[in-house]
Parts: C-alpha cells; sequence; structure tokens
C-alpha cells in the first residue's frame, strides 16, 4: 500500500503533442494560439504559478511608440482589452480613455483576457507549474524535454519547440549557443555597446566599449491605486534594512526630490495611469533614487530556480523597502510621506501573492546566436533614406529606441549616472527570420531570447515586439510540420503571406491600417523594397514625433506614408517595374491601385 501511494504521488507520465511552447509570455501565448488555430496539438508549459509574463505581471503601460507599429496577435489582445472597459463602463468613460485602445490595462484583466484566448482553442494544453528538468536532443533536433510538475515528472514529446521564455532556459538546456552580457563597440561597430556613460544625447569620456558579463538592471512594475477603498498599505518587505535608505535622505531635505511619484524625472517612481485609479510604477532612467539595482541581478539569466528565487527576494526587499521607508519613515520630511502615503498596494491585484507584482521586470536573459544577429545598425534608416535598411526575410517590425537602464551602479566618475544607461532615437525596422532560428538545432524557435547584440536586444525587447515574433513562431512551426520538422525549410514568402493575412505588418506604415484593403498588398510590396522608393531622401523634411498619449506614446512617424490615392507618376512607376518586372504590364493611375494589380499579378 505504501509504494502504491508513493507511486501516485510521483506519477511518470508522458504526452505527445505537434508543438510544444515552454513560457507562458504574450510571446508563448501568441505562438501557442496561433498554432492551434492552424489544427495542431498544442502544450504550452509554464514553469511558475504565475501566467502571462509581465503582462499580467506588473508591466501594464506597454512599450511602443506609435500605434501604427502594433498589428497581429498583441493587437488582438489590445482591441479585446479595449472593448472590455468600453463594454464594462461605457465607449465615454474614463477607463475606456485611460487604457489607451488596450495599451494601458489592469493585470487581472489582461489575465482574463488571455486565458479566454486559450480556452478558445480546443487542441491547446496550457500547464502552469511545469518546470524544466532537462532536454534530449540528437544531433539536429530536440527529442524531447522532462518537466517537473506538482504531481511529479512529465516527459513530452513534440515534434517542433518553442522557447518563449524572458531567459532562454529551453534554447539553454538543449545546447543552443548564447551570449549574456555587453559586446565590445569592435564586435558589430556598434555605438552604444560595451562600457558606456551616456547623457542629454552624448557619449561622454570614460566610456571604454569594452565587452563584460553584466546583466541589464531590473526592478518591479508595481500595481498601486490611489482609491482609498481599493487600497492597501504597502507592508515591511522580509529582508527590509532601513539603513540601505538612509542615504536617500539628504535628497529629500535639501529639494532635489520634490516628490515620489511623478510622470516626470522630478520624481523617484515613475506614476502611470491605468484604469480605475491605479499606476504602474516604474523605475525612472537617470533619476536620483531609482527601483532598479544594477549590478544585483547579474545571474539571473542563467540562474537555478535557487539563485532567481534570491534575487527576487533581494528586489522584494528594495522596491517595496524603498516605498515603505517613504511612507512611514520619521527622517523622511512630513510633506513627502504625505504624497507617499497617497498611494498603496492594490487589493484587487495578485492577492495570492500578497498583492506584490509576481514578475521580476528583467529587461534581458540570454540572447541566443541565431541564423541573423540583430545589431544597432537594423534600427538606423538605411544609407540615403529614410527608412531602416530592408529586410525581404523579415518576419515582424519594430518601432522603439535603443533604450537599456543601465548595468553597473552611479560612481565616482559620474555620481548621478548608472552605467550602461542609454535612449537614442531610431526609425520603424524590419526583423529578419533569422533572429528566431538558433545555429544548430532544426526543429526549435526562439521568439524572446532572441538572437541579437545587447544595443540591437535593447530596441526589440517589448511585448507587442517579442509577441510579433511569437506569432510568427507559431506560423513557422504550422508551416516546418509539413518540412520535416526543418524550421530552415519552410517558405518565408507562405510565412510572410500568413502573417499578413493575420493582419501582422513586417514593414511600418502610416497611413495603412491593418483593416484596409491594401494591408495586404502593401505589406508584401514592402518586402520588396517598393515603399523605400516613395520618399526621396534628398528632399524629405524630418520631422519629430509629435506627442499623442502618456508619457511615451507618440501619432505616428513622417515620411512613412503610402499615400494610395496619390498619382502614380511615371518616375516612381520605373523604379517599382525594375524591382517588379511581373508587374509590367499593370495600368494603374494610383499608388494604391498599382499595388492591388500588382500583388494579383505576382505574389505566389
Amino acid at each position: 500500500m505504501k509504494s502504491c501511494l508513493l507511486f501516485l504521488a510521483l506519477p511518470l507520465l508522458a504526452a505527445d503533442y505537434d508543438i510544444a511552447v515552454y513560457g507562458s509570455t504574450p510571446a508563448g501565448i501568441a505562438s501557442a494560439v496561433v498554432a492551434a488555430r492552424q489544427g495542431h496539438r498544442v502544450i504550452l508549459l509554464e514553469p511558475t504559478k504565475h501566467f502571462g509574463g509581465l503582462l499580467t505581471g506588473g508591466l501594464s503601460n506597454t512599450d511602443f511608440r506609435t500605434l501604427e507599429a502594433v498589428t497581429g496577435f498583441y493587437r488582438e489582445y489590445m482591441d479585446r482589452a479595449h472593448q472590455h472597459y468600453i463594454q464594462t463602463y461605457g465607449p465615454n468613460s474614463i477607463q475606456a480613455e485611460e487604457c489607451f485602445f488596450g495599451a494601458h490595462t489592469e493585470p487581472h484583466v489582461s489575465e482574463k483576457i488571455l486565458r479566454q484566448m486559450i480556452a478558445e482553442q480546443k487542441t491547446l494544453t496550457l500547464v502552469t507549474e511545469h518546470y524544466l528538468r532537462n532536454v534530449q536532443r540528437n544531433a539536429s533536433a530536440i527529442q524531447q524535454a522532462t518537466f517537473r510538475t506538482p504531481a511529479g515528472s512529465l516527459t513530452v514529446n513534440a515534434r517542433l519547440w518553442i522557447d518563449a521564455t524572458y531567459e532562454g532556459d529551453l534554447a539553454a538546456a538543449a545546447k543552443v549557443p548564447y551570449r549574456i552580457g555587453r559586446e565590445s563597440t569592435r564586435e558589430y561597430g556598434e555605438r552604444f555597446a560595451g562600457v558606456l556613460f551616456f547623457d542629454q544625447g552624448k557619449i561622454l569620456p570614460g566610456s571604454t566599449g569594452e565587452a563584460d558579463t553584466n546583466e541589464q538592471c531590473a526592478n518591479f512594475r508595481i500595481i498601486m491605486t490611489n482609491r482609498p477603498s481599493n487600497r492597501l498599505p504597502v507592508p515591511r518587505p522580509p529582508g527590509y534594512n532601513r539603513d540601505e535608505f538612509l542615504k536617500i535622505i539628504p535628497h529629500l531635505t535639501s529639494g532635489r526630490v520634490k516628490t515620489v511619484y511623478s510622470t516626470d524625472h522630478s520624481g523617484m517612481i515613475r506614476l502611470t495611469h491605468i484604469p480605475n485609479d491605479k499606476s504602474d510604477m516604474n523605475d525612472i532612467k537617470q533619476a536620483v533614487v531609482r527601483l532598479s539595482l544594477p549590478g544585483e541581478n547579474n545571474g539571473w539569466a542563467d540562474g537555478d530556480e535557487a539563485t532567481r528565487k534570491r534575487i527576487y527576494d533581494r528586489h522584494v526587499a528594495h522596491n517595496i523597502g524603498l516605498i515603505h521607508f517613504l511612507q512611514n519613515d520619521p527622517d523622511v520630511p512630513a510633506h513627502i510621506r504625505e504624497k507617499a502615503n497617497e498611494w498603496g498596494l492594490a487589493k484587487d491585484e495578485y492577492a495570492w501573492n500578497n498583492h506584490l507584482p509576481p514578475a521580476l521586470y528583467v529587461r534581458e536573459g540570454r540572447r541566443i546566436y541565431g541564423d541573423y544577429i540583430f545589431t544597432e545598425h537594423d534600427t538606423m534608416p538605411a544609407s540615403r533614406s529614410v527608412r531602416a535598411t530592408l529586410k525581404p526575410d523579415a518576419i515582424a517590425m519594430g518601432d522603439y529606441s535603443l533604450n537599456s537602464h543601465g548595468h553597473q551602479p552611479a560612481g565616482p566618475l559620474y555620481p548621478t549616472l548608472f552605467e550602461g544607461d542609454f535612449g537614442f532615437s531610431t526609425t520603424p525596422f524590419m526583423i529578419p527570420y533569422g533572429t528566431i532560428v538558433p545555429k544548430g538545432i532544426s526543429n526549435l524557435l526562439v521568439p524572446v531570447a532572441v538572437s541579437a547584440s545587447h544595443v540591437g536586444y535593447s530596441a526589440l525587447r517589448l511585448e507587442p515586439t517579442w509577441t510579433a515574433l511569437g506569432h510568427a513562431a507559431g506560423l513557422a512551426a504550422h508551416l516546418a510540420l509539413s518540412r520535416n520538422n526543418d524550421t530552415r525549410a519552410i517558405s518565408l514568402p507562405a510565412l510572410q503571406r500568413l502573417l499578413h493575412q493575420q493582419k501582422q505588418a513586417t514593414i511600418y506604415t502610416s497611413d495603412i491600417p491593418r483593416e484596409s484593403p491594401l494591408f495586404v498588398p502593401v505589406q508584401w510590396a514592402g518586402l520588396r523594397g517598393l515603399l523605400s522608393d516613395i520618399v526621396d531622401y534628398n528632399t524629405a523634411v524630418m520631422v519629430p514625433l509629435k506627442h499623442r498619449y502618456g508619457t511615451q506614446y507618440s501619432y505616428a512617424h513622417s515620411n512613412h506614408a503610402v499615400e494610395p490615392a496619390a498619382t502614380l507618376t511615371p518616375q516612381l512607376k520605373a523604379k517599382w517595374i525594375k524591382r517588379l518586372p511581373c508587374a509590367a504590364k499593370v495600368n494603374a493611375e494610383t499608388r494604391g491601385a498599382f499595388f492591388t494589380a500588382a500583388y494579383a499579378a505576382c505574389a505566389e
């Protein structure tokens, strides 16, 4: 009887699937859902109790610059979030306004929507608390993986695998080559690589550009509220050390720091309003007092469970401890304490985790070596062009600046600057398929811990971009199933066609929305370089982004319009026919008519 009970407590189970996805990040959810929509048996395995990655873990102020850049699965999620607030509170409600088309969403609402999207797929299985133990592979492919579960052990056999973890854990276990830390400026010729001091748009003396293994700093995205009926006091966390925070008192008494929470750089914690009187509280770059702990998250990317728990607990002690200190310590000036106490933890979020954020905001984990390494250069305008370098093999596009929160704390050279902290504007860019295809393996795709330099990754490390790559990974896995499970044997035009049909952009346009009948033809033409011919670099006027909403969202980029109703000039038509000889017989008076006719005549 005793041995029978032991067997029941620790069963050794096995399961077979077409596709296995590890990590319930938004990218992982996108991969699993879109693959299941193609009719495949899919399992989505999450190592922790928490589902939804950062999107449900506190990051409720989604990072991107312009709405025109957000398409595909992530925009579908945003649409559902927007509709939730409209249907629940009314189309003219403050909640419908503050969600900004679904980009600002409460964590419990995001989780509800993402779980609904999974539940709609009858061939998709979601399991949580399934922690990867080991991977078995042959010379070219993963054969199976074993997971520790609450009930024992599960061995998963799958033909295709997708690693959607922030850290690249499945890829690492499968012996995929990867990198942690920073390249030197010499490796890829990147301006912002290596050890760097950066301020006000300038690289400062003392920057060596040397490579190292330091990891970009992390912090929590803390959901707080100023609604009294939903507000809880910020507790004194385990590991709290008052002495750690006494050093900020001079900044408070001198007036250098005027407030606690702010939408600009005047405070200590970034306040961003989300619906129902809540805020997604974040680190403020280059602020005097910060949530981030540069240097103290080193080891997370390659760390085991115990290492990551130690780093997580340390950030709880500091991030939650900082707010507790500001709200309660008698040495904090009264007016600062009063402001700090206007906000507290949200009673209706994370009750199962003492209302604390369950996910540490890990901005960068491992980065695999793939068939293409995305660098700083891929985010910049091409030579004599207003657009980024053309990528005919693009599977997604991105629209964000080069952005790092730093790697080492401020020191004697620059007492107020984190080393490695930088921000620099880019142009909307295209992301090649090779960034998610790891070297040395045929049946694995990696849409989050992608193949990129540290600087290149700094523009990719956003949920909408990761999710777009996850969307592409799910469809690529679908195509690979009929190509001997080989991700390199798929037809890229077929993958791109599916992505476009599912309203995911591979090139940026400012005036062809995803619901337009021209979306698919224009995206197809963009991959073939036609959009690069529209604006003459010699006469283009570069207009800075115009502020739209909140602290970061802007109206569309200039010089990226198609203007489909514009007359098609003989000069532009000649350029397009040179790129597309198959469209030589197209007779069109407008740009839009040409795209439609050329797509009908030339598309496979």
